[in-house]
């Protein structure tokens, strides 16, 4: 009986404990769903002002206000005055670029997608100079500008974050490798979309632009991988 009433307590508290672990990870989950959607929000808010929405300032103001109010670090580029819109026919590889700021990313990605790290690289120099925060006057963003209803389709919760937006933007580079089996007609499906390719509908003037970059920072970021 002594023993028993010694262990008595503990059988008590166990299960009390147990539940209090159970909750916690519940709120943890719930948490960080919300602020995933709060980055979401903003990302369209912030997306919309860029292309003119004279409402979206004020959307994205009252975001930002929320987020604060659970103490959530609100993200630099919403609160920028102006996106930084790659101006992306004027990059030429003797521009000062930071190029080696994500080798290890890249390089990530490169192994997890059996992709050239150059091609990887390519793309982003050609996308964006490798400006994290850049958004296209159509709404592409970041590093290897990526567009909101395709970060959707594969799932990227927030195309702001660079190593997710690289891993996305080179699962992409695979994924259209090998549906189309070429290396011109994946840049095709990467930046005019994967419909010029299976319509057999050729490819924009801007595509041929793109693709030629494309090429060219290949074929330079070769010789230095």
């Amino acid at each position: 009986m002594k023993l028993l009433r010694t262990f008595f307590p503990i059988i008590i508290f166990l299960p009390l404990w147990s539940f209090v672990q159970v909750e916690r990870v519940h709120s943890e989950q719930d948490d960080s769903f919300y602020r995933d959607f709060l980055v979401q929000r903003m990302m369209i808010a912030r997306i919309r002002e860029f292309q003119g929405d004279t409402t979206a300032g004020t959307l994205l103001q009252g975001l930002a206000k929320e987020a604060k109010c659970i103490g959530m670090k609100i993200p630099e580029w919403s609160q920028t005055l102006s996106l930084k819109a790659p101006l992306k026919y004027n990059f030429h590889v003797g521009k000062k670029v930071n190029s080696r700021r994500y080798d290890l990313l890249i390089h990530k990605a490169a192994m997890l997608y059996d992709l050239p790290p150059a091609l990887i690289k390519a793309v982003i120099h050609a996308e964006s100079a490798f400006v994290k925060d850049a958004i296209s006057k159509k709404g592409a963003q970041c590093l290897m500008q990526i567009m909101p209803d395709t970060a959707n389709e594969i799932h990227l919760i927030d195309p702001f974050d660079p190593q997710a937006n690289i891993l996305g933007g080179s699962r992409l580079l695979r994924k259209y490798l090998d549906e189309f089996g070429s290396l011109k007609k994946t840049l095709i499906a990467y930046n005019a979309g994967p419909s010029w390719v299976r319509k057999s509908r050729g490819m924009p003037g801007e595509t041929r632009r793109y693709i030629r970059r494309v090429i060219h920072y290949y074929n330079f970021y070769k010789k230095k991988i």
